[in-house]
């Protein structure tokens, strides 16, 4: 794999984006993975922004607010990654999305094929009913495939995760779990054309303690360079939790679309 060659500073700040979701959240995997293309990725310090705004008046008041933050470090030997993100929305004065993440990995490079990465994850979402879910895990990723027409890589880390249910009126409601997981997961980038890209993203979570109790996602994305600066994207998300909390569905769909400029 050949490094990119050094640049002052680069980034993504996402203008536009455009979510339509139609079941309720479930599953709790969040894909980092697709945020950075580490095989394209400047070495030093890149980063980007990503804001959004829904807002309507008249016979339906809704705000919906999204915003996220992302940067990324990296050198020879070392890779750093960060995400935060926030989502809060309100439709006739009631709260109908409240959730936040942190996400911070890091990595290093062993050989071409290989790194060691490890990473901790911060979440609250009101609408799964999460008042707190924090998790750390480590493991190796291959990279299979880098090339200027595509790319494959495969992660495995072992996770352990605290989950920790709001209290309201629900049988299960302030209770608290400590598992250990196994999260693995597949990457893969074709380039269609010249300026047109589909990435596949596949995270697999079984409880190792129960592997009957898994977490899948699955991320399709297109994206398209519509010239030097601007990209457009659009993908479709599907996940399933085996044992969500009460009231909340097994599977979830989100279908999503983003225009963006680079800088």
């Amino acid at each position: 794999m050949e490094d990119t060659p050094p640049r002052r500073w680069a980034g993504l700040l996402f203008l536009l984006l455009g979510v339509l979701t139609p079941l309720g959240a479930s599953a709790q995997i969040v894909n980092v993975q697709a945020l950075f293309d580490e095989a394209t990725s400047p070495m030093g310090g890149s980063g980007g922004a990503e804001l959004s705004l829904d807002w309507r008046t008249g016979s339906t008041d809704l705000l919906v607010v999204r915003g996220l933050v992302l940067g990324q470090w990296r050198s020879e030997k070392h890779t750093v990654l960060g995400v935060a993100r926030g989502e809060y929305g309100y439709a006739q004065d009631t709260l109908i999305v409240s959730k936040v993440l942190e996400h911070v990995r890091y990595r290093y490079r062993l050989m071409d094929w290989l790194q060691g990465e490890t990473f901790v994850q911060h979440e609250l979402d009101a609408f799964r009913r999460l008042r707190l879910r924090a998790l750390v895990g480590a493991g190796p990723r291959f990279t299979l495939l880098s090339s200027e027409g595509g790319s494959l890589v495969l992660g495995v880390a072992a996770m352990l995760e605290y989950e920790q249910l709001r209290h309201d009126e629900l049988p299960d409601a302030g209770s608290e779990t400590l598992d250990p997981r196994l999260s693995s997961y597949a990457l893969g980038r074709l380039r269609l054309l010249e300026n047109l890209s589909l990435v596949e993203t596949l995270y697999v979570q079984p409880r190792l303690t129960r592997f009957s109790d898994v977490r899948v996602l699955n991320d399709l994305s297109l994206v398209i360079d519509i010239n030097k600066r601007l990209t457009f994207g659009t993908g479709f998300i599907l996940t399933y939790d085996a044992a969500p909390p009460a009231t909340v569905s097994r599977f979830d769909t989100q279908l999503r679309s983003a225009l963006g400029v680079k800088f």
